[in-house]
């Protein structure tokens, strides 16, 4: 047994960095660490995808056409007005919703079919990216750039009278109090979270009307899956110069611009609340 003695503490053995990624190879400064990608990575992939899908869709329909034509005959016209009038319209409305967005900064669609749809996209986006080269952590963080950017042209969606802050229990010291100290004036509940089920513990107890999240890519996408279609969650990927799980850091500009889109919904809804 170790010493318990006052003074004689047994020294807690650091755990191995990356523990928690399992493909990590303990390249510190890697690209997979230090990811900055701009919406247009996931986009780009996404739509790849995407337009991929709607080939493939067309593409058997003319392969089993001649097979209907023999069974079926009266059937097969209208059958390929459906699939090609499908393909037609899913293709107008990516592109309308794309357009309003990236243009005009407000979504055509209801914010839960927007984020399904890129949930759905995200995996064979990852996919895609590896055989270019593009690691997953990087696309990831390039799919939450897009996620933020769709969660704000969706201002009906957003209110900021409960504010819940998810912290990683791996941030480094000096970076957790600047964020606190900015969380602070803003007045939301703040937790540290360790895992997935105690950040779903905290949602359950503080049912906040908006999540500001901040973890790694990893995590993040795990906790957009559970519950970004029932509570809005921005969310701010960290970084890791350490590897990960250890001293992670925190693009303060980002925080920054979080509260200040967060402070302004506030704002905005009580002017509409004195109005009524």
């Amino acid at each position: 047994m170790p010493d318990t003695h006052e003074g004689n503490l047994a020294k807690p053995v650091d755990r191995k960095l990356g523990d928690e990624w399992t493909d990590w190879k303990g390249e510190t400064g890697s690209a997979e660490l230090e990811a900055n990608e701009g919406s247009a990575t996931f986009l780009t992939l996404a739509g790849v995808i995407f337009f991929f899908l709607i080939a493939l869709l067309n593409v058997g329909w003319y392969l089993v056409k001649p097979r209907i034509e023999q069974v079926v005959p009266a059937a097969s016209v209208p059958l390929e007005w459906c699939v090609e009038g499908f393909s037609i319209l899913v293709l107008v409305i990516v592109s309308a919703e794309a357009v309003s967005v990236a243009r005009f900064g407000k979504s055509l669609l209801p914010y839960v079919w927007t984020e399904r749809f890129l949930l759905a996209l995200l995996p064979k986006s990852v996919w895609l990216g590896r055989k270019f080269g593009i690691g997953r952590d990087r696309v990831s963080n390039s799919f939450i750039k897009v996620h933020n950017i769709v969660l704000k042209a969706s201002p009906d969606r957003l209110s900021a009278e409960r504010l819940l802050v998810l912290l990683p229990r791996c941030l480094e010291r000096a970076t957790r109090s600047q964020v606190l100290d900015r969380v602070d004036t803003f007045g939301a509940k703040t937790v540290t979270a360790s895992g997935g089920e105690e950040a779903r513990k905290a949602i359950q107890e503080h049912r906040p009307s908006v999540i500001l999240a901040i973890a790694c890519e990893r995590d993040l996408i795990s906790g957009l899956k559970d519950v970004a279609d029932r509570i809005p969650v921005l969310a701010i990927a960290n970084k890791r110069p350490q590897g990960p799980c250890k001293n992670t850091q925190l693009p303060i500009e980002e925080l920054d611009a979080a509260l200040r889109f967060l402070a302004e919904r506030k704002t905005t809804k009580s002017m509409i609340d004195r109005a009524l």
